[in-house]
């Protein structure tokens, strides 16, 4: 028997939250979660429902509990709603698999539109480093997965390994991922900055209010990592952006220290966090379609992974 999902959590969440009558739940978007527009008479809110298996209760705790120490701190964030049992993290069952939800209010502002200029990204420089900075005295007794080379590539490329694809197609994978593990233990070894950040600063994460105040959202990539990976290391795949990445270290800079050895780190966790993003993709979507598509999919990484050898080499010819 089918069941209307937006129907189902609207009662839900009538039951199980003190906000009035809500009027309509949409998806947003569903991927690694499925997340829902749940619009009310007094506005707006997000429904975040967590992948089945995708983060243990203590892990999405811990965002909860990072989400609120940054609010405390002064940085502007999507703040969790709190349910009738006292709690923000809830848990409901859904065609008889058991889910785990969490309800945000609506960031404010709106998401970031052209053109995307050097003084915008001056600004966004100032605020990833004013989040860095609240973070750095955050603690919870809650553990999320911290995402060191074993989870960004060992675990990655694993799966991949165990996978009965083309072997030029392995092999192409299995270099980029011993390039990239050997680049970052260089940095590693010479010292990068490691604390909470939140792991996924594209705009779809972000929304810019009126005043050009940033709201930082979605936590779900968040946790102990390099800080490198939130300074645009992805800036190097096309020269262009170059002036909006100098202006984002720019604004950094004068809000808090960034070594030479982090800002030449960046892109190799940029690429590091795309190997990563491979097992979640296959485990998550592509595993479950034909081999062919698996295979597609593969292939399309490679393609990916051959623009960031280009990337690399070019850097290495510039400091060369």
């Amino acid at each position: 028997m089918s069941i209307d999902i937006p129907e189902f959590l609207r009662q839900w969440i009538s039951r199980n939250f003190d906000v009035i009558e809500n009027w309509h739940v949409r998806p947003l978007r569903a991927y690694t979660n499925d997340v829902y527009l749940v619009e009310t008479r007094e506005g707006r809110y997000v429904l975040k429902v967590y992948g089945a298996g995708w983060r243990q209760d203590s892990e999405i705790r811990y965002e909860v509990d990072l989400l609120n120490h940054l609010d405390s701190r002064g940085i502007l964030v999507a703040r969790t709603v709190i349910g009738r049992n006292g709690e923000a993290l809830q848990h409901f069952a859904c065609v008889g698999e058991p889910r785990q939800a969490v309800l945000y209010n609506y960031a404010a502002g709106s998401k970031p539109e052209p053109p995307f200029t050097p003084a915008m990204y001056h600004r966004e420089g100032r605020a990833v480093a004013a989040l860095h900075h609240a973070s750095d005295d955050f603690v919870t007794p809650h553990r999320r997965r911290p995402l060191d080379l074993a989870a960004l590539i060992d675990g990655p490329l694993a799966l991949v390994t165990s996978l009965d694809i083309n072997n030029v197609v392995r092999k192409a994978i299995l270099e980029f991922c011993k390039d990239v593990r050997s680049r970052l233990e260089t940095h590693i070894a010479a010292g990068l900055d490691w604390g909470v950040c939140h792991g996924d600063l594209t705009f779809d994460n972000l929304h810019i209010t009126g005043d050009g105040e940033f709201v930082w959202y979605d936590f779900d990539s968040g946790g102990h990592r390099w800080r490198a990976v939130d300074i645009q290391g992805w800036t190097v795949l096309d020269a262009a952006w170059q002036p909006l990445s100098q202006a984002f270290m720019d604004g950094y800079r004068e809000v808090r220290p960034l070594s030479e050895n982090d800002n030449a780190a960046a892109p190799y966790l940029a690429a590091a966090s795309e190997v990563w993003g491979i097992q979640i993709d296959l485990e998550r979507r592509v595993l479950n379609e034909r081999p062919s598509a698996v295979r597609a999919y593969l292939e399309e990484r490679v393609d990916r992974f051959a623009s960031w050898q280009h990337a690399f080499r070019k850097a290495d010819t510039d400091l060369g």
